[in-house]
C-alpha cells in the first residue's frame, strides 16, 4: 500500500547537495597590546562574516583563544566592546604581577 510520492519539478527528497558553500570571513586585528612585566602579547580581532561581527581575543605567539563572542551589527559598537574586554583580560593578568 506504499504509494510513490511525486514531487514538483527541481525539488528532491533527501538528495544531498555536493556543492559546497564559499563563506567570506574578513578578519582584522583591532589592537595589539603587550604586558609591561612579562612577554604576553595580547590581539583582539574582528571578524566580519558580511554584517556580523565576531571578536576574538588571542595570545599572539601561539594563537590560543582567551575570549570569543559575537558583537553587535554596528561596527564602532563592535570595535569599543572588543577593545573593552582586551582591556579586562589584561588588567586582569597585570592583577596577578602586582606582588612581583
Amino acid at each position: 500500500m506504499t504509494e510513490k510520492i511525486i514531487l514538483p519539478e527541481g525539488i528532491t527528497y533527501n538528495n544531498n547537495n555536493s556543492n559546497p558553500i564559499d563563506l567570506e570571513f574578513i578578519e582584522e586585528v583591532i589592537n595589539d597590546t603587550k604586558c609591561i612585566k612579562c612577554d604576553l602579547h595580547l590581539q583582539a580581532v574582528l571578524v566580519t562574516n558580511g554584517s556580523r561581527h565576531n571578536g576574538i581575543i588571542k595570545t599572539k605567539a601561539n594563537g590560543s583563544i582567551l575570549w570569543e563572542n559575537a558583537l553587535p551589527k554596528d561596527r564602532t559598537r563592535s570595535i569599543k566592546l572588543l577593545n573593552e574586554n582586551l582591556i579586562i583580560k589584561l588588567d586582569n593578568h597585570q592583577e596577578r604581577h602586582k606582588d612581583d
